[in-house]
Order: C-alpha cells, then sequence, then structure tokens
C-alpha cells in the first residue's frame, strides 16, 4: 500500500480498547472476578479478551454465559445486575493495574494534531476519563463520545456521527480507526474511511473479514496512509 493513498482526513474517528490501549489483561482479570464471585471457574484470559467490545453488559453476558448449555437461562436480570456492579467495583479500582498505550500511539496523537481527532467507545465514560487522564491523552481528542452516552453505539453510525460537526454532512473525508469489525462497520454506514487494526483485542481474521478500506499492523502505520498537515 503506498504512502498518500488519499489526503488529509478531516477528521479521524479513534476506537479506544484494542485501538490505542492495550486493556486487555485488566478487563479480563474483572471479568474473571465477576464469575469468581458467582462460584465459577475463571476463564483463560485469551477467552475472556474474545468478549470485550460490545460493552460492559454485553461482557457480562459473555463472561457468565461461558459455558452453560445453548437454551438454558445463563443470565437472570437480578444476576445481570448483580455482576454489572461487582464489575465497576472492581475493574474501576484496577484499570490501570496493566493497561498501557499501544506502541507508535503517542507519535499518532502528536503527529495528526491538526486534525480534529475524536474518540468513539462503548466503554463508559467512568472508566474512559480515568484512563484517558491516567495515560495522558485525553487533550488530544476534540469530543469523546462513550458507550453510556451515545445515541446509539457502534455499529450504528449514530456513535461516530455523535463525534462529528452537527453541519457536517459528508463524511468520506472522516477515517475511523479500530480493531473490531463493529468499528468498520460503523464507518461503511456513515460513508466514511475504515481503517482496521489488526493488532488489538479483534481477531485479526474478523477484522480482515469485515473488509475495512485499509488494515495497519501497529498504530504507527497509520502514518503511512493519510499525510499529516506537517507533511502537504
Amino acid at each position: 500500500m503506498g504512502k498518500y493513498k488519499v489526503g488529509r482526513p478531516e477528521a479521524i474517528i479513534f476506537d479506544l480498547d484494542g485501538t490505542l490501549i492495550d486493556s486487555g489483561l485488566d478487563i479480563a482479570i474483572s471479568a474473571n472476578f465477576v464469575r469468581v464471585h458467582f462460584g465459577l471457574s475463571e476463564l483463560p484470559v485469551d477467552v475472556a479478551k474474545s468478549y470485550v467490545g460490545d460493552g460492559v453488559a454485553k461482557l457480562q453476558e459473555r463472561v457468565l454465559g461461558h459455558g452453560v448449555p445453548a437454551g438454558a437461562e445463563a443470565v437472570t436480570e437480578d444476576r445481570h445486575a448483580e455482576a454489572m456492579a461487582v464489575f465497576f467495583d472492581h475493574y474501576g479500582r484496577h484499570l490501570l493495574d496493566n493497561t498501557v498505550l499501544y506502541p507508535g500511539v503517542l507519535d499518532i496523537l502528536s503527529r495528526y494534531r491538526q486534525v480534529p481527532l475524536h474518540l468513539a467507545t462503548n466503554k463508559p465514560r467512568v472508566f474512559t476519563d480515568v484512563i484517558l487522564e491516567g495515560l495522558h491523552i485525553g487533550a488530544a481528542f476534540q469530543r469523546v463520545v462513550c458507550g453510556d452516552e451515545a445515541p446509539v453505539r457502534k455499529p450504528d453510525p449514530s456513535h461516530l456521527r455523535a463525534c462529528l460537526p452537527p453541519g457536517m454532512n459528508d463524511f468520506s473525508r472522516v477515517a475511523v480507526v479500530g480493531d473490531s469489525p463493529n468499528d468498520v462497520n460503523a464507518a461503511r454506514a456513515l460513508g466514511a474511511m475504515s481503517v482496521g487494526c489488526t493488532y488489538g483485542l479483534g481477531h485479526p481474521g474478523q477484522v480482515k473479514a469485515a473488509r475495512p478500506d485499509f488494515l495497519i499492523d501497529a498504530a504507527g502505520d497509520l502514518a503511512r496512509l493519510f499525510p499529516s498537515r506537517q507533511e502537504i
């Protein structure tokens, strides 16, 4: 893929988990804490990580439903509410124990600092703010729209649209960067360019199968796709 296949984007919308931050281990540990709370065995870390990406509520359904026979009720409403409370308490106290920026992220955020940068994450605001502050990247983004604030979460394009100025109607010059088919599908539905990340929490095969416009194997590879203002 040659450099500058397209011009400088009018905006870039990043996903958070698996795209900018390597947060899988902390999420998996808290997910397993929930299982132990209910007397269940811990899941392998890679299995717990594979359940990440559609928000905390869906994570609890998947974690508690693991191994439950098809057709059986895995998670009652009360059990789910308790799981959410346990997860929020534990993860809120441990969300930066192991979580770090992926290599190249700081350089990319600096390189495109004159491009409007936004963040669209299915993560709740209470966790997102702590992580952005703790990793010192919050100031990079003009708009952050979290999963508990979006009108409808990714893969619905409304989540991405909520990041952008109300008067913007042509999204073809917007780039959406994420490690999940949710990000790719949301970008496609919006009419934006999609950049799939193969290095994140999402399975590379699933990201590729979603047919993004571009694929990158490291965060720094984004610099090969789009020029920044300093390079024009």
